[in-house]
């Protein structure tokens, strides 16, 4: 299992690497629209009643979606480099995802999170729904902010939610201690939650000394002070998005998303996080410039 892991996370590493590299951001927005497609795929897998599941409607979903990201990621670039009218309408419509997609992150999702009910499977409608409001918040916030400010300045927020995450894991590992959200997934502790979130807000700290990062920009137009509290946030609902997505496998009945890469699972469990911090620091990144 472990090898799978590896080699798996070598592969999407080179072409994630790959597809950055490129001068035309048109790769990397491609590859972006693909994973958001098909984390749309496996969402809809696991909240759709079981009566609904295995009859298309979830690749139905995921192929709209999926032609829409790809039209989008064409004219993204050439309409912020022509300022063209359409940029405002197209910009208009990002943002509003993005707030809804946000406060449902904010406001609704820890009030889930903490009755954590396991009896709702196939009463998911609301969750489908916000399936398809947070991925495509989430695929404007990377695409837009990746156009404008470049592939660091993603990947510096990026590194707040693998900091969350691995030193959540290894510091359960070390203090174990007790458990975070039992009904939810038993192997996560609260020690390695705290040890996730102060790396976290440590990044983002560093980083803020760093040209183009994510906090450095927020560092500019606010604060010192704001940094950390920004990646405190960030990090708590990194966690937030994964426990989410265990509640919903759980209900489904679901170990993974999907088997779609050996090793990890499916492209949600790889993006759970992703998933509830980009539309939250999409958010923010607006604020700050208005």
């Amino acid at each position: 299992m472990l090898g799978q892991r590896v080699i798996t996370a070598i592969i999407l590493l080179v072409v994630l690497i790959a597809a950055v590299s490129m001068p035309n951001p048109l790769y990397f927005n491609c590859f972006v629209s693909i994973a958001a497609a098909t984390a749309f795929w496996e969402w809809l897998r696991l909240v759709l009643p079981k009566a609904s599941r295995g009859k298309g409607l979830e690749y139905v979903g995921a192929v709209i979606l999926l032609v829409l990201f790809l039209t989008g990621s064409v004219l993204l670039p050439e309409m912020i480099a022509a300022g063209t009218p359409y940029l405002s309408v197209f910009n208009g419509v990002g943002l509003f995802f993005v707030v809804i997609s946000a406060l449902v992150w904010l406001l609704i999702i820890p009030v889930v999170l903490y009755r954590a009910r396991l009896d709702l499977a196939g009463q998911n409608f609301l969750h489908a729904l916000f399936g398809f409001i947070t991925i495509v918040a989430t695929w404007y916030a990377i695409i837009t902010m990746y156009v404008i400010h470049g592939a660091w300045f993603v990947f510096s927020y990026l590194i707040l939610i693998w900091c969350a995450d691995i030193f959540a894991y290894f510091g359960g590992k070390y203090f174990g201690g007790a458990k975070l959200a039992p009904k939810i997934s038993p192997g996560k502790t609260r020690s390695g939650a705290l040890c996730g979130i102060f790396v976290s807000m440590v990044w983002m700290v560093a980083s803020a000394f760093i040209e183009n990062s994510f906090s450095h920009f927020m560092l500019q137009q606010s604060s010192l002070l704001l940094v950390p509290a920004v990646g405190f946030l960030l990090a708590v609902y990194s966690i937030f998005g994964d426990l989410y997505e265990s509640l919903m496998k759980r209900r489904a009945g679901f170990k993974d998303s999907s088997n779609l890469l050996p090793g990890h699972g499916g492209a949600w469990d790889r993006l759970d996080s992703v998933l509830s911090v980009s539309p939250i620091a999409m958010l923010i990144w607006y604020l700050l410039i208005h």
